[in-house]
């Protein structure tokens, strides 16, 4: 199951989706997958927060700073979109979104959409901007209007497929993203399909990125939510349910084999051990869902992972920490909790939730993060927001 696919979309009636050329149908699809793996949360369990102090951090308060619309995305004739991966590239940092709908917003700040929509959308952070929440740069297309950052293929049609952005690195000199590609298959409830996750990159941080193909095709072993660099690896995080097991799935490259499909190794278990035999791993983190976001915290000597809300919880982002990118993991050790309405609407999930470091503060004892919002008879009109997060560690 695709880790973005279960993600909670933002609904809306058919009319609309037919003016922003995104279906009902793939919508709807998205929205009961989302369910559905919620209520796999209810037959599995899901962790909850471990009250015991684990050598890790408190929250001291987290403060919601509100949406990030602004100036940048109406410059770029943007009227909602969700997402947010950020990772830094020279100059500034990247910030990557999927599903953005164009149009404009009057003085009281109505959406009016126009111009349809694209299903990934590529911003750029000037290094000299330290504005929370921030304005962003959008990749702009010949109207001047955001862009699809990465192209369909030929064999492919915006009317058929959508490109969902998943997570990234600069490595090599040039800029790379993981992504999915969903396919839809008709008109019915079900009628939709995971083609499968690849990579395109560009030299140009804020351009449009080719989507990398080798002699086996376009396809890559892994669809990671989330990356961790090392001196001598890149660790890539998947959120997916395979058999009964639900969680984080560790894999990793070497900086100078990124674009090798083949030379990505799996974790097999403690050690670490990794094996190039996909059929080898085992779950690094279980009743992990959504997707994840992990930073190294130089405040707390740690890395920290956050992981988006559970069918229990759906307001909720929990944290975990852990020495080495391979683990050992540990229980959710802290917590914050969305309040209820946001945007003027009842929030009903909170998905998407990724950390942004370069706006943490001092060493990370002041984290900032971004989340997606699904709300309640919303439609495509709502936009992520930030938090800020502060917190002591226990460390001596």
């Amino acid at each position: 199951m695709d880790s973005k696919i279960n993600k909670m979309p933002r609904v809306v009636n058919p009319s609309l989706a037919r003016e922003c050329n995104i279906s009902h149908v793939s919508v709807t699809n998205r929205l009961k997958t989302a369910i559905f793996v919620c209520m796999m949360a209810l037959v599995l369990g899901c962790s909850t927060p471990d009250s015991r102090r684990c050598g890790s951090f408190d929250i001291v308060r987290s403060r919601f700073l509100g949406s990030v619309w602004n100036q940048g995305h109406a410059k770029a004739s943007i009227i909602s979109q969700d997402g947010g991966y950020s990772y830094t590239v020279p100059g500034g940092s990247l910030w990557w979104f999927g599903d953005t709908f164009r149009g404009s917003r009057d003085k009281t700040g109505k959406p009016h959409f126009a111009g349809g929509a694209v299903s990934c959308a590529l911003a750029l952070l000037d290094e000299t901007n330290k504005r929370v929440p921030p304005v962003l740069d959008f990749l702009p297309g010949q109207d001047g209007n955001v862009a699809q950052a990465i192209a369909f293929f030929p064999e492919e049609s915006r009317d058929r497929h959508r490109i969902w952005p998943l997570s990234g690195i600069y490595v090599n000199g040039k800029s790379y993203i993981y992504y999915s590609l969903i396919e839809l298959t008709g008109k019915g409830t079900w009628d939709f399909r995971s083609v499968g996750s690849g990579l395109a990159c560009s030299a140009q941080p804020l351009g449009f990125h080719k989507r990398i193909q080798t002699p086996e095709g376009w396809r890559f072993p892994v669809k990671p939510s989330a990356i961790v660099t090392t001196n001598d690896w890149i660790y890539l995080f998947d959120v997916e349910k395979r058999g009964d097991r639900q969680g984080v799935w560790l894999s990793r490259v070497r900086p100078g084999e990124i674009e090798n499909p083949n030379d990505y190794q799996f974790y097999c278990g403690p050690g670490p051990r990794f094996s190039r035999d996909k059929n080898k791993q085992v779950l690094l983190l279980e009743n992990i869902y959504g997707q994840v976001s992990i930073i190294w915290n130089e405040y707390l000597k740690k890395y920290v992972l956050a992981s988006s809300s559970d069918f229990f919880r759906p307001r909720e982002i929990r944290f975990h920490t852990a020495n080495e990118p391979f683990g050992p993991w540990s229980k959710a050790v802290a917590s914050i909790t969305v309040p209820e309405y946001r945007q003027g609407k009842k929030v009903e999930l909170v998905y998407c939730s990724y950390f942004h470091p370069e706006l943490f503060r001092e060493n990370g004892r002041i984290m900032n993060l971004t989340f997606s919002l699904h709300l309640e008879d919303a439609g495509f009109d709502a936009n992520n927001e930030i938090v800020k997060v502060e917190v002591k560690s226990h460390r001596k």
